[in-house]
């Protein structure tokens, strides 16, 4: 799909959100990889072929020629409270670290309640509330101790040092962290 604009991709990701939809439920819905969805939200338009990008443009209501309008958030089934994450691999909220040349992403636990998709106050993504993998509550960790999927699948080009990334990552997520204390204290749990 190289020849696909990267704004469709932006829009993609936008209808997801407004459907309160993670990239998970969609990658289960359309028969691809949760990695693929996110590295194609990102701006990789070539990592779904036509056939799985014409099934998301179905599925999301996205005319594949024309601008996208989101529908409105769908409820979901959910009511327990539980842990849920960012699944955004640039998210601040999750702490990058590299383990044998591979960029690893932990992944801060939330609370979610409700049957309404909850979104990441950081970067406005569709929080997780299941390993993508297996389908396993959320107990903390990089990976599922149920399947050992990663939780959080980096979008990194093999082009890009995973220990630069994670370097340059953790001090950009330091200094937020340090302006969201100096100027909201309050939201210092973020």
């Amino acid at each position: 799909m190289a020849n696909l604009p990267i704004d469709f991709c932006r829009k993609t990701a936008a209808a997801r959100r407004a459907r309160g939809m993670t990239q998970s439920a969609l990658a289960r819905s359309v028969g691809c990889a949760q990695s693929a969805i996110s590295m194609f939200e990102s701006g990789h338009p070539e990592k779904l072929s036509l056939d799985f990008v014409s099934k998301i443009a179905e599925l999301l209501e996205i005319p594949l020629d024309e601008p996208m309008q989101p529908s409105l958030p769908q409820k979901r089934n959910n009511t327990a409270n539980q842990d849920c994450y960012c699944p955004n691999p640039h998210c601040f909220s999750n702490i990058p670290y590299v383990v044998n040349g591979e960029l690893l992403l932990w992944p801060t636990l939330r609370s979610c309640t409700g049957d309404a998709a909850v979104y990441c106050k950081i970067c406005g993504e569709v929080l997780e509330r299941a390993c993508p993998g297996c389908g396993a509550s959320i107990d903390g960790g990089a990976f599922c101790g149920i399947c050992g999927e990663a939780r959080i699948t980096s979008s990194l080009t093999s082009e890009v040092s995973a220990a630069h990334y994670a370097e340059k990552q953790l001090k950009a997520i330091t200094q937020w962290r340090d302006l969201i204390r100096n100027n909201h204290p309050e939201q210092a749990d973020i």
